[in-house]
């Protein structure tokens, strides 16, 4: 049986990075649904069966009528490929949910309740297949939808047996605000694959003693929590093997860069370490500046973001540096500054927190050279 997995697209969710710059947040929402359309375009590739999308496909309170058209139409470029959704802690069927008042294609199957198992069987491989999933009905779910009235779901083996479900791997007994899933209760009912959502990374294909589950994490990154290439989950389930391959699927990626200025002496040269640490121009950067700084180097990070956002679609620097002060130099001078490091010393060796009483002395001793600038982290 061929699938397609795509999970926690959050199609028209916020981009925090662009709160105040509603062009490129239309552009990134318009890049969501670009994302999303690659797991379209592989469930036609691959001529898949079943396009599973376990939750969080849209967020309730911000999804428009465009969007909701979109997928209509993606759906029906499918026909022959049977798309399952089981509502997650974003898009739950409640009373006023859209998967209740859309009229979807006939090829889509929403779990808008409790859990249940659909049947489906194919002639061109003989396969017989029960999908058993559950959707949420509110933004929380305390208790396993997995466990019906703490029971387990018996499994025929006669049939390939697949999970979709939104929620969070859990240890026993654990509790959590997101429908606790128990890889006992995985390993008691035996499904030959589970695709899961709600966990924005991909968490690689994950076998335990009597089953295979996997994350797919989103189809397109929306902050720096959702870093690097962003994707989907295509391949094959049988009964003997699970053979998944992770697809990109991301427009843009969110990058974390820590860039080391040890070393550098000017303003410039920090500039041009992190543009070559930062290669790609269409990627969303942001740059921590880690390393040892040369006390007397001003490099204001507000002025290094103004100067790298006409290079990149998003760059935004933070500084996490050490300024670099010779103390045991400096506090044998016969000069005032001296008498000041000598002092600032001792209150180090006496100081519950002496990084704080360091971070002083580099501000005081810059005041020795002229104006000050402040460490100017957002």
């Amino acid at each position: 049986m061929k699938l397609v997995v795509c999970a926690d697209a959050h199609l028209d969710s916020v981009f925090p990075a662009f709160k105040n710059n509603p062009g490129k947040m239309k552009l990134r929402q318009e890049e969501q649904r670009m994302a999303f359309s690659k797991a379209i375009n592989e469930a036609k590739k691959i001529d898949a069966h079943i396009l599973m999308l376990p939750g969080d496909l849209f967020n309730e309170g911000t999804v428009t009528k465009e969007t909701i058209d979109f997928l209509i139409e993606s759906f029906n470029s499918i026909p022959d490929t049977f798309v399952i959704i089981a509502p997650g802690n974003n898009d739950p069927v409640s009373c006023n949910s859209l998967y209740l008042s859309t009229e979807w294609p006939e090829n889509v199957y929403v779990f808008k309740r409790n859990l249940e198992a659909l049947e489906l069987a194919y002639e061109d491989s003989g396969e017989k297949i029960r999908v058993y999933g559950a959707g949420f009905q509110g933004h929380s779910c305390k208790n396993s939808l997995l466990r019906q009235n703490n029971t387990l779901p018996i499994l025929d083996n006669n049939f390939i047996n697949l999970l979709i479900m939104h929620g969070t791997i859990a240890a026993e007994d654990e509790k959590c605000n997101c429908n606790p899933i128990y890889v006992r209760d995985l390993d008691t009912c035996g499904f030959d694959f589970c695709a899961l959502g709600h966990v924005h990374k991909f968490s690689d294909i994950i076998s335990t003693n009597k089953t295979v589950y996997a994350y797919t994490g989103p189809c397109e990154g929306r902050s720096f929590s959702e870093t690097g290439p962003c994707g989907i989950l295509s391949g094959t389930v049988t009964k003997n093997a699970v053979e998944m391959n992770f697809v990109k699927t991301s427009v843009r990626e969110n990058c974390i860069v820590k860039v080391d200025i040890t070393g550098l002496d000017s303003y410039d040269a920090v500039l041009e370490r992190i543009k070559i640490n930062c290669s790609n121009s269409e990627f969303l950067y942001k740059i921590i500046l880690t390393g040892s700084k040369k006390w007397d180097l001003d490099i204001p990070v507000a002025k290094l973001t103004a100067d790298l956002s006409s290079n990149y679609f998003y760059a935004k620097v933070f500084a996490e540096y050490k300024d670099e002060v010779d103390v045991d130099t400096l506090k044998n001078e016969n000069s005032l500054r001296g008498c000041f490091v000598r002092c600032m010393a001792e209150k180090m060796e006496k100081a519950e927190n002496p990084e704080l009483v360091y971070e002083a002395m580099v501000y005081g001793l810059k005041s020795f050279e002229g104006e000050v600038f402040f460490n100017d982290n957002p």
